[in-house]
């Protein structure tokens, strides 16, 4: 009886290890998931495949034309990880690091991070923004993310919070613009300023002056863009009109790149004599190009994967180009090559640190619902 007792007992342990084992999530040797895919790695399944397919489209125009690179990962809980990490903040700094995520010079990578089982969300960017992006990201958690995670719609806020991120890494100054002209401001009182106890250091100096550059550019292309301009014809103040008011004096190719929202159009009138000057300011991450043959910016390029690479073989991807405007129709089919392996014989995002990739101080935002 024994002998029977301690072989039901050990059998019963193989069977509860093996089910334990068989429903851990896939790992690093760091305790860290293993790195899948370039840019989203849906280990929680939170994303649907349009979703999905729309992401790594943006992700991969944005890193070929920009340089900036993006990588959304879901897991169910940190927890499942046993990395030690008691927060989604240290959980994403070393994430981050451990995947070498963005350049190694530059260090402006950005890693969007939900746990949605721990119902927490983490945007951790690269240790070369510093500390000025964070309050922009956690605009992005706030408006963005959490109001659509708090109704289950996890895809949806991830897709909508991922694109801010993208539109925020490559925002010029018009860009960033109201959409009306802002308020004259007068200037506060100037005050003196304390006396300084001690020398201010040269990153003070430097983060200092970068600001200042960056303030004045805003202010320059604000100004450009809104300042009040004269009729050449009677020297009269012209008045700019409203998005709907400024339809008429736009063509059928216009009209269609307002509604794709990639160029918005100022026109300025005099109401005076009726002269009136139209101005275009383009939509850079509207996801919408410059079609070649009406050349309006209505071009829609998709991607979609016939038959993915192996290691012993190349697939093939079907990218098609169709213009909103003049209805332009071009298919192309594109070699993927074959895929090559590291000399630890892992796959080429298996998740291994790599001094060449880019680092994290911790620099971002959090939320949760």
């Amino acid at each position: 009886m024994t002998t029977i007792r301690y072989t039901r007992c050990t059998v019963i342990a193989v069977l509860v290890i093996t089910i334990v084992l068989g429903a851990s999530p896939v790992v690093a040797q760091n305790g860290y998931p293993k790195r899948t895919d370039p840019y989203v790695n849906d280990f929680a399944s939170l994303l649907t495949d349009e979703h999905t397919t729309s992401l790594r489209s943006l992700f991969s125009e944005l890193k070929t034309d920009n340089g900036v690179e993006i990588v959304v990962v879901t897991i169910d809980s940190i927890n499942d990880y046993g990395t030690g990490d008691k927060s989604i903040e240290t959980f994403a700094t070393n994430l981050f690091n451990t995947w070498g995520i963005g350049d190694g010079q530059k260090n402006d990578g950005v890693l969007i991070l939900v746990a949605w089982k721990d119902r927490a969300v983490r945007i951790e960017v690269g240790s070369g923004y510093g500390n000025s992006l964070n309050a922009d990201m956690q605009a992005i958690i706030d408006g963005q993310m959490i109001p659509a995670f708090k109704n289950e719609n996890y895809s949806q806020g991830i897709y909508d919070g991922a694109r801010a991120v993208s539109r925020r890494l490559t925002a010029s100054p018009s860009q960033a613009m109201p959409q009306s002209a802002p308020a004259r401001v007068e200037p506060a009182a100037q005050t003196p300023a304390p006396a300084s106890s001690g020398t201010v250091s040269t990153p003070l100096i430097i983060a200092g002056l970068v600001s200042g550059a960056a303030a004045s550019a805003f202010g320059a292309g604000q100004y450009a863009r809104y300042r009040k301009r004269r009729c050449p014809n009677c020297q009269a103040y012209m008045i700019r009109l409203d998005e709907v008011s400024d339809d008429v004096y736009l063509d059928s190719g216009q009209k269609v790149e307002e509604v794709l929202a990639s160029v918005d159009y100022d026109v300025w009138k005099c109401e005076a004599c009726n002269y009136h000057t139209l101005h275009g300011y383009n939509r850079w991450l509207s996801g919408f190009g410059r079609c070649s043959q009406c050349n309006y910016r209505t071009l829609k390029t998709d991607s979609q994967t016939i038959s993915s690479p192996t290691y012993t073989s190349t697939g093939t991807k079907l990218i098609t180009r169709d213009c909103r405007h003049c209805n332009y129709h071009s298919e192309q089919r594109v070699t993927l090559p074959v895929l090559t392996r590291s000399s630890d014989s892992t796959s080429s995002y298996s998740g291994s640190h790599s001094s060449s990739g880019g680092h994290s101080s911790g620099g971002g935002a959090s939320g949760r619902w």
